[in-house]
């Protein structure tokens, strides 16, 4: 049976400069409470599209999508299939972006001459890291979400980021100075807000939390932003 992936036809936010579309690979080794994308594996087993049929709509949407952001889940479990994936948006002229967990670094290291654009998420204070993976990974797990940050810090300013989904039970002061301390000045650091279902924020976050957890961030990275 053929794989089947989740689409998102248009989107103007999963890929920064570019007009996109989104392909969910539905594994994932992290079980985040705060994910917004938990049903992710049941959608695709009702209603994904495999790779022939989401390659019919980007080549008829050529002149409207400029980029591909393969998502998830997590795209860097199968590396075969993110490789597959890859070349073949690549040779329909797309610009590639990869989100990661960054708990595969062999794999981000791999992908990362290969792609245009790789968001890192920076989840939680790296000692709380093994509570959101499964048993097999916790062992390596920190050890190597440093070793893909220091992979991705070698790409080019403007090919990358970082970004830290401000999910109350998992971020706060402390987190950002831990997560901080891991990151290089140069860095490209988003904080955004979290949302659950209906894209309703998680918590109300006003502006005071907000701009205090931005003024934590900018004491280790001078290139910090918001995404609301």
């Amino acid at each position: 049976m053929l794989k089947r992936y989740g689409f998102l036809v248009h989107s103007l936010s999963d890929y920064p400069g570019e007009v996109c579309s989104v392909v969910f690979i539905p594994v994932c080794n992290f079980h985040c409470p705060y994910c917004h994308n938990k049903t992710l594996t049941e959608d695709v087993k009702r209603d994904g599209l495999e790779l022939s049929a989401i390659e019919v709509y980007l080549q008829k949407a050529r002149k409207l999508i400029s980029g591909v952001c393969i998502s998830g889940g997590e795209p860097t479990t199968d590396p075969s299939d993110l490789m597959l994936l890859i070349e073949r948006f690549k040779r329909l002229g797309l610009k590639v972006k990869v989100d990661t967990n960054g708990s595969h670094p062999e794999v981000v290291r791999l992908i990362s001459p290969l792609v245009d654009y790789i968001a890192m998420d920076l989840k939680t204070s790296l000692d709380r890291y093994p509570q959101l993976a499964e048993p097999a990974e916790q062992t390596s797990l920190v050890a190597n979400i440093k070793t893909s940050m220091q992979v991705v810090l070698q790409r080019a300013p403007g090919t990358y980021e970082f970004r830290t989904t401000l999910a109350r039970d998992w971020i706060d002061e402390a987190a950002l100075r831990n997560l901080g301390s891991q990151i290089h000045p140069s860095a490209h650091w988003y904080l955004q807000r979290c949302y659950i279902a209906q894209h309703k924020p998680e918590t109300p976050q006003d502006g005071e939390i907000i701009e205090r957890y931005l003024a934590i961030a900018k004491n280790y990275c001078n290139n910090v932003f918001f995404r609301p």
